[in-house]
């Protein structure tokens, strides 16, 4: 049937007028469209559709046959058409895959959860034993306690760092083991950490063992303390260097160190060494030889200077070569040898005053001299220094100042900066351990306390207070031979 006359809108499609095809309408409200060339016996289908009509006139084929069949040929197209739109489509396919997904991941995260929860439970855990491990071999090793007294001492660190609810886990086993011969203690700890999202799977708790085992060194330490107090360590700065020194006292001499071996020296310096007692013994000056003046001296003063000749940055005792006395002024304080009475100490400390230059390699030298077993026919007894071979010892000298070295006595020795490094070099070659601090220096004096420092990890720069108790702390610390091994 041709159509005649205005196209037939259905849809969006426009049906033009006369095309040459036929257009068949199956009811009057929607259109199933062929499209048929017109020459008898060809029927070709090109184009199905199902539309809605937009107009009531309504479009019949000539005879009921061609549309009965137009419309089972229509019905079957549409069929094979909606069977293949349904398996190939993709639409709400990735709602139930989205769920699965997001299930899995709430699982995992609460996995991680619980996992984080233990590790951070074994770090607070591995902290606390720690403390008992490092308590327990200290006391070890300076109080000698009975085996039931190690254990309660190691009871009381654990439950005052790690509170049993208050970390949410329960200790199951405690272990301890202790070598007398190396001073060592090993701490076993057995935890169970309750789980979240774990449990719904039946792993209700995490099983976490922590282990440490701490040791301390028998080597006693002999520390010489080199200590600035020329005028530019006036106010603050000399109030700050008195506290941190007296920290380093503290931790190498506790006071329930009774068996302990370490001992302390005190060498304040500035324009130069106050002697003190030691003057007459070390400043005996041999008679000038024949035609030479008797060199400038101040024989009247407890001051002492560095000697020349052969000797000169070596550690050779001061009653066989005797300093020099080229100076009217020095330190009100004058030095302390090797002591372990903590008062003594800290009474030399506190009786540091500021004033003068800075003499640094006078206050070098005497800092190796109160370590130097050479010098033990002039020092106390009780003050005398041990073998430089003694394996059970550790000598351990400490460099501190603020400033450039910029006064010395002997020019034939070179300028207070070159003999402070011949003396260090010398320092080193008998096995002592140097430490150097620089407190607010400026940075042309960095060179000079590195180049002194047994190794970088030995030299500090303090910028405040602060940083200069922590120093002297740091090294007490490295000092006192307690250290956790594993």
């Amino acid at each position: 049937m041709n159509l005649q006359g205005p196209a037939l809108r259905a849809g969006s499609l426009d049906f033009p007028k006369d095309n040459g095809y036929d257009f068949l309408a199956t009811d009057t409200s929607f259109l199933t469209v062929r499209f048929r060339k017109k020459q008898p016996g060809n029927f070709d289908t090109y184009q199905s559709n199902r539309i809605r009509l937009l107009t009531q006139q309504s479009v019949y084929p000539r005879n009921s046959k061609s549309v009965q069949s137009l419309a089972v040929i229509n019905n079957m197209s549409i069929n094979r058409q909606f069977g293949k739109e349904f398996r190939t489509s993709e639409r709400g396919a990735v709602a139930p895959l989205f769920g699965l997904a997001l299930l899995v991941m709430i699982f995992l995260m609460g996995i991680s959860i619980d996992g984080a929860r233990g590790s951070r439970i074994s770090t607070f855990a591995s902290n606390a034993l720690d403390a008992a491990a490092l308590a327990a071999a200290k006391s070890l090793r300076l109080t000698n306690p009975t085996d039931a007294e190690l254990k309660l001492l190691i009871q009381q660190y654990w439950e005052l760092n790690f509170p049993n609810l208050a970390n949410d886990a329960s200790l199951e086993n405690f272990s301890v083991v202790v070598d007398r011969t190396i001073n060592s203690v090993k701490i076993v700890a057995d935890l169970r950490v309750p789980t979240t999202v774990s449990a719904v799977m039946g792993k209700d708790y995490l099983e976490v063992r922590v282990t440490s085992t701490a040791v301390f060194d028998v080597k006693d330490v002999e520390v010489s303390m080199m200590l600035d107090v020329s005028g530019s360590m006036g106010g603050t700065k000399l109030a700050d260097l008195k506290t941190a020194a007296k920290d380093l006292v503290d931790i190498l001499l506790p006071a329930d160190a009774e068996n302990s071996g370490n001992r302390i020296s005190v060498s304040p310096f500035s324009t130069a060494v106050n002697a003190g007692a030691l003057v007459d013994l070390v400043t005996v000056e041999p008679l000038p030889p024949k035609g030479k003046k008797k060199p400038n001296t101040f024989p009247n003063t407890t001051c002492v200077t560095e000697r020349s000749g052969s000797m000169a940055f070596t550690d050779a005792s001061g009653g066989a070569y005797p300093l020099g006395q080229k100076a009217s002024f020095c330190p009100s304080q004058a030095v302390l040898p090797l002591t372990k009475n903590v008062d003594v100490i800290k009474a030399a400390i506190d009786a540091m005053q500021a004033s003068g230059m800075t003499a640094g390699h006078l206050g070098i030298a005497w800092a190796w001299y109160m370590l130097s077993p050479e010098w033990n026919d002039v020092l106390p007894s009780d003050s005398e220094p041990s073998d430089y071979d003694d394996k059970g010892v550790q000598k351990v000298a400490i460099l501190m100042t603020d400033g450039m070295f910029n006064s010395y006595y002997e020019s034939d020795n070179g300028d207070a900066v070159a003999q402070a490094r011949s003396l260090c070099d010398s320092m080193k070659a008998k096995g002592i351990s140097i430490y150097t601090i620089g407190f607010q220096v400026p940075a042309d004096v960095v060179p000079t306390l590195k180049y002194c420092a047994t190794s970088p990890k030995h030299f500090f720069n303090a910028t405040d207070g602060g940083e200069l108790r922590e120093t002297f702390k740091t090294i007490a610390n490295r000092l006192n031979g307690l250290r956790i091994s594993s």
